[in-house]
């Protein structure tokens, strides 16, 4: 009990110092010291309060209470930090990661071999370095200010994943209490500012070297598919300064930007424990709730057209939607600061796209056209011969699909055909001349066509009338899509 009550003196002496009490309570793990404040120096007194409890391992926390201004006071247990050996083993790690993405962006935009030196170079020059940049500089944002308000930060913590981005970006741990609003918004928005600066130019840059080196796309999809990424407002506008061909690969340094703006607006969503529920505390106090919960209903009703934003939600709700005020939540922002807040808006709309990455899924099919009028689709023909000749029927084969497909090609003759003498081989040419075979094999590239012929031998005993053959085709790998079309063939 006495040193409880030489605990409550000693504390309230220090509290004393910087603010005149008139009231005391006690409660188990808590002091509270009801005190009486100066507006004009609010602010500077009780950030010396905090400055001067935080060796001593005390925490003030100032709160405004049916009117009454109270400075609860608790104590802090001692924290145990892990060594900077952490963040270096995680940084080699996410490093690592990070340049294989690139590798593997590299050798996809030049069509080289994934293992190779000038992959390797290239990749983390073009892709690895310009997205660690922006990440890296994004988190020395939050870690300058806080620095700069005397909060202690631990040194940032990069996370390591796999291609295609190959990091799942960095966080840095605060490691003493926010201060104040002020503080909050500064630390807040300082690491989007910072990592936005880094990836407008990276952006700029990505898109100038796609237009200098301009690759076209490859005719066909992969054998996973394909990704696509689309453009928020600020990257569109980039591009319209900045115009790139049609059709073309993105450079490698394209997608880090990409991935930059991105990451600015994910962070920016006034929620949670991201910057911009820190944003949004600042700004709005208490009421930030509000807009938290209003973010995570509209994250998870975009979720039906991108169910990236469902998962982020749940990640939200996960680490807390609601924000813990600062020490001091009663001295309020400047209106200098309020405008800088009132800009995470602005970046927020700008950098956000409600979709923002889309699968390309793979499409089989293929068309048989006819010979003098390509455009048509063919699905029945006929022509007329005579008796003991041989007729080369040619006909068009395109690939509707996005994949390279082969096909193989079949006719079916009925029994009385067979049993006449009837015979219909497909043509295959080569260099060295022609082979005829019952089955005919073409291989195209997405949207490629070739011309197909069919060498029918009509007998010499072929009775005058019309007969009926049917050509079919079936991409071999799948065993779909079948199609075929009838060939009326009317012997005179």
């Amino acid at each position: 009990m006495e040193e409880l009550s030489a605990e409550i003196e000693h504390v309230s002496r220090i509290v004393g110092r910087y603010f005149p009490i008139y009231e005391t309570r006690v409660t188990p793990n808590l002091f509270s010291f009801f005190v009486r404040t100066d507006e004009t120096t609010l602010e500077t007194k009780f950030d010396q309060l905090r400055m001067e409890m935080t060796p001593l391992r005390y925490v003030p926390i100032l709160t405004l209470e049916n009117g009454e201004q109270v400075i609860h006071v608790q104590k802090r247990p001692k924290a145990t930090y892990r060594s900077t050996n952490m963040n270096l083993i995680l940084l080699v790690a996410t490093i690592g990661t990070t340049v294989f993405a690139g590798m593997i962006h590299w050798a996809g935009y030049e069509g080289i071999p994934l293992y190779s030196l000038k992959t390797l170079a290239f990749g983390t020059l073009f892709f690895a370095f310009p997205l660690l940049a922006i990440l890296a500089t994004h988190e020395f944002g939050h870690y300058y200010m806080a620095r700069k308000h005397k909060v202690a930060a631990s040194l940032p913590f990069f996370i390591p994943s796999f291609p295609p981005l190959g990091t799942f970006g960095a966080v840095i741990s605060m490691r003493d209490p926010i201060p104040n609003r002020k503080a909050l918004l500064d630390i807040g928005i300082a690491g989007p500012i910072f990592g936005l600066i880094v990836a407008i130019p990276v952006t700029a840059i990505g898109l100038y070297l796609t237009g200098v080196g301009a690759r076209p796309l490859p005719a066909n999809i992969g054998e996973g598919g394909g990704l696509v990424f689309f453009p928020p407002i600020l990257f569109q506008f980039l591009e319209s300064v900045i115009p790139v061909p049609h059709g073309v690969l993105s450079h490698p340094t394209l997608f880090a930007g990409w991935v930059g703006l991105f990451v600015t607006a994910l962070n920016l969503i006034p929620a949670g424990q991201l910057d911009g529920g820190h944003i949004a505390r600042a700004l709005f106090g208490k009421k930030a709730t509000y807009l938290s919960y209003g973010s995570l209903l509209v994250l998870f009703t975009l979720g039906f057209l991108y169910f990236g934003w469902m998962i982020i939600a749940l990640l939200i709700m996960l680490l807390g939607a609601t924000h813990p005020p600062p020490l001091n939540d009663v001295t309020g922002l400047d209106l200098k600061r309020k405008v800088v807040g009132s800009s995470a808006a602005v970046m927020l709309v700008l950098c956000f796209v409600i979709v923002p990455v889309a699968q390309i899924p793979i499409i089989s099919d293929f068309e048989f056209r006819e010979a003098d009028e390509p455009w048509q689709e063919l699905t029945y023909d006929n022509f007329s011969v005579s008796a003991n000749t041989v007729y080369n029927y040619s006909f068009f084969i395109n690939n509707t699909g996005n994949i390279r497909e082969n096909i193989t090609l079949a006719t079916n003759l009925n029994r009385s055909m067979i049993r006449d003498g009837w015979d219909a081989l497909f043509v295959m040419k080569y260099k060295g001349g022609e082979l005829e075979g019952m089955e005919g094999y073409v291989e195209l590239n997405a949207s490629g066509e070739t011309n197909m012929t069919l060498r029918i031998y009509i007998p010499a005993g072929a009775s005058p009338g019309n007969y009926s053959l049917e050509i079919s085709g079936v991409v071999r790998e799948f065993g779909f899509p079948e199609k075929s079309f009838e060939l009326i063939i009317r012997v005179q």
